[in-house]
């Protein structure tokens, strides 16, 4: 009977270490982003047929995986522009021109980074006008 008990415990002593944290564990990190949007600044005014220049700094502690662009009417979920661009790096500089073909509408401007392949993600969105 002793020397049931005394395997049983010393089993679960050493399940009971295995599982606990060590002081040279590595533990994985969930990476972060920040994203500034430098253009369209929020609240911005353009005119129909003007181009709008759609630019941003986004800063991640591991590499990004690539970016969706989009832009709808605010408060909805139809997209007027969308762009998917692959692109690996920490640093990305996010630049591309939309000609606003519509008018009298309120706008929207989102940016999505894909930090990792386990769905991270990071986003922001401006608004502005095309009168």
């Amino acid at each position: 009977m002793k020397k049931i008990f005394f395997i049983s415990s010393s089993f679960i002593t050493l399940i009971a270490l295995s599982c606990t944290k060590h002081a040279n564990d590595l533990e994985e990190t969930m990476p972060r982003a920040t994203i500034q949007i430098l253009s369209p600044l929020a609240g911005a005014v353009y005119n129909s047929g003007d181009s709008v220049n759609i630019k941003a700094v986004a800063i991640s502690t591991a590499s990004i995986h690539g970016y969706d662009l989009i832009i709808r009417r605010a408060n909805d979920t139809a997209q007027l522009y969308f762009n998917h661009v692959h692109e690996h790096n920490d640093t990305l500089q996010i630049d591309t021109r939309w000609k606003a073909a519509i008018s009298n509408v309120s706008l929207e401007a989102e940016i999505v980074l894909y930090l990792d392949h386990d769905g991270h993600t990071g986003m922001k969105k401006t608004n502005f006008k095309v009168k």
